[in-house]
């Protein structure tokens, strides 16, 4: 499914295009299963077998690619090998934080880091400015993910004072975050809001969100906000979900072409 959107700012920019994933929780051994780990294994290659052939400029990940801060060798492994096969035709991957794959204390810290180190990914809260720009394209920015609201907005504003975002009224600007916003219409009523949607700064025309597992698109401020769901059913509440990523395509007039790309390889529960 295809739908278009116009917005406020990003005009005139040169047309790019970039793929926005999230929540792969990649190594979950779902109810002890090692057939289910490698179904999640099994997701992220046929998202990284799809992104390929799209040929998009960039790839975003907006958190939550593994299920815990120490995945197993064997899902370590996969990464690597399927990070390798986009740097190898020149797909950069823009990551951040999510709630599983970044551990709450200083010790473990977050698997994105070592990754991000070996030119794998380029894990936004570790750089300078918590940003990428591609010339004459886009700006993206991303923040970490601080796991409760107490945290978050008391740890994010903090953040964007140390890494000021700085959308650039000349190019699409993106920001990446993995939260759920508290609006009633996105969030499942089972997961905890983790910040207002005031906390989220002006200036962006798509907000790439993860954490809330079904995909969403609609009007947020001047921009779009787009939740891009999971890619395979981490809970059974989840089932009837559709799974896959967003394809977006932003033409020379900043319009935003949204392509939803549907998942063939994943489970079907019996609900």
């Amino acid at each position: 499914m295809l739908n278009d959107y116009s917005c406020l700012g990003g005009g005139d920019v040169k047309a790019f295009s970039f793929v926005h994933a999230s929540d792969l929780h990649m190594g979950y051994v779902q109810y002890g299963l090692e057939a289910r780990r490698e179904d999640f294994d099994q997701a992220f290659r046929e998202l990284v077998d799809k992104t390929i052939e799209l040929k998009p400029d960039f790839m975003i990940i907006a958190g939550d690619l593994f299920h815990s801060a120490r995945p197993s060798n064997a899902t370590l492994e996969n990464a690597v090998r399927n990070f390798n096969r986009l740097r190898e035709v020149g797909i950069p991957v823009l990551t951040v934080d999510g709630s599983h794959d970044s551990a709450p204390n200083v010790v473990t810290g977050s698997i994105m880091n070592p990754l991000d180190s070996a030119g794998l990914i380029y894990h936004l809260p570790r750089h300078e400015g918590a940003c990428w720009r591609k010339q004459g394209c886009c700006y993206v920015y991303g923040v970490p993910n601080f796991r409760t609201r107490r945290r978050t907005e008391e740890l994010l504003p903090a953040f964007m004072e140390q890494n000021k975002p700085s959308p650039e009224p000349d190019l699409f600007n993106i920001l990446v975050f993995h939260m759920a916003l508290d609006l009633p219409n996105v969030k499942p009523s089972y997961i905890e809001a983790e910040a207002s949607p005031e906390i989220m700064p002006e200036g962006f025309q798509y907000y790439a969100g993860g954490h809330i597992h079904e995909a969403f698109e609609g009007r947020f401020k001047d921009g779009l906000l787009v939740y891009s769901g999971c890619v395979e059913t981490v809970d059974y509440e989840e089932a009837r979900n559709r799974k896959g990523f967003y394809h977006v395509q932003v033409d020379e007039n900043g319009v935003a072409h949204l392509n939803f790309i549907e998942f063939e390889s994943s489970r079907k529960f019996i609900i």
